[in-house]
């Protein structure tokens, strides 16, 4: 028996794509419309962005776009100040959005930044102009009834090798024990790669009690002969110490990668590091802008970029970052520590960027039940590989009313 919300979700896509103009279809897709009919019509669709809305969650922040013809895309922010997001979108982002044709999303994502540039231009804005653009991005594919990695440019690659990644909370959220435990977990799982996050931060730096080298001592003892390890230092480390620790990395355990050791505010420390180390130093994941990412290859001259779609302000950004990293030669190493929204933009985004690999990150998801729990079909991992899938938009259909059913507090901003 047919499901009745996707059979009327279908029917909604027909009767829009039937209303399009001959250009939108045609700029939209590169295939739909015809040349001539697309230069003799005109440039925007007939459709208009009727309703924005957010649902806060205790593991994060999902956002919806509607357009008038009731077809609907999903985005999600990054969590950690979920109120916060919430009031960027409605009090700010909201009112510029919504009456705009759904097909605009450069000149939306460009308003969205540079209206509140004064406040960022990363964290806070990035981060809430994300939820709404991923959601943009995932509408558009739907409304053509095409997989998101087809408006990107198509697809380089059918499924991609994500890492299992982990975080120790500066060792005090897990003991050795625990971190040992959880690396086993991934590697039962089938991934071929995990990441311990050490999660020092910069106002720690080069802690006195620092562990890194006994938790990986622990973990290599354990998983050493399945699986690879490295570890992200979350710009706990000066220069010096980077390089000190690094060395023991790759001489003692063969370590192949090395994470954010540096902060992200001194380009020059990390350059250092990535002078003195022959491990890959990954770093990127909190320069929020293409302008940013620039001034990271160019002044810390990393091996690999980490940005997040989540963070840098969704897909229009990070496609451009994806062509940045092509042009550099910085391969993507796409940050990601949800596991819906987050993880099914970020594999579109994968699938369609040429410079991508040898992985992308992937969170235990165990700690995301209320978010695993309003994915309709969740995505095919299996040893350590994530299948595209070929459904419509993004890659995953969300139940709203679990969605509701799960978040403390649901706000709407509409025409």
């Amino acid at each position: 028996m047919v499901d009745q919300h996707r059979h009327d979700d279908f029917q909604a896509r027909r009767r829009v794509l039937k209303g399009l103009s001959g250009a939108a279809v045609a700029s939209a897709t590169g295939v739909l419309g015809g040349v001539a009919e697309a230069f003799a019509a005109p440039g925007e669709s007939d459709l208009r962005i009727a309703e924005v809305k957010t649902y806060l969650m205790d593991d994060g922040i999902f956002v919806r776009v509607t357009t008038d013809s009731g077809v609907s895309g999903w985005g999600e922010c990054d969590a950690g100040s979920n109120d916060v997001m919430d009031a960027f979108i409605h009090s700010e982002h909201a009112r510029h959005v919504l009456g705009s044709d759904p097909f605009d999303n450069e000149p939306i994502y460009d308003d969205m930044l540079y209206r509140a540039h004064d406040f960022g231009p990363g964290g806070a804005l990035s981060n809430s102009i994300a939820g709404i653009d991923i959601a943009l991005w995932d509408l558009k594919a739907r409304l053509l009834d095409v997989p998101l990695y087809r408006l990107l440019g198509g697809l380089y690659r059918r499924r991609m090798p994500i890492y299992g990644s982990y975080g120790t909370g500066r060792w005090a959220r897990l003991d050795k024990r625990e971190a040992v435990a959880q690396a086993v977990k991934f590697v039962r799982d089938g991934f071929q790669t995990v990441k311990c996050r050490m999660q020092i931060r910069e106002d720690h730096l080069n802690p006195v009690n620092d562990q890194t080298i006994e938790y990986v001592d622990a973990i290599e003892k354990e998983i050493g002969r399945d699986a690879e390890l490295f570890v992200d230092i979350n710009n706990g480390y000066s220069a010096a110490r980077a390089i000190q620790i690094g060395r023991i990395l790759q001489d003692k355990y063969g370590h192949r990668f090395f994470e954010e050791p540096c902060s992200d505010q001194n380009h020059i420390e990390t350059a250092r590091v990535v002078e003195a180390l022959d491990l890959g130093i990954i770093a990127g994941e909190k320069e929020y802008t293409l302008f940013q990412l620039d001034e990271l290859i160019t002044y810390a001259n990393p091996d690999y970029l980490n940005p997040d779609v989540i963070k840098a302000g969704g897909i229009t950004v990070m496609k451009k970052i994806a062509a940045l990293s092509q042009m550099r030669q910085k391969p993507l190493i796409f940050h990601n520590t949800r596991p819906t929204i987050s993880t099914a933009a970020t594999l579109q985004l994968a699938a369609s960027s040429p410079t991508v690999g040898p992985f992308f990150e992937y969170p235990d998801r165990d700690r995301f039940p209320e978010q695993i729990g309003v994915v309709k079909d969740y995505l095919d991992i299996r040893d350590g590989y994530i299948t595209v899938p070929d459904s419509p938009g993004i890659g995953i259909d969300i139940d709203e009313a679990k969605v509701i059913a799960r978040s403390s507090e649901v706000n709407v901003s509409e025409v």
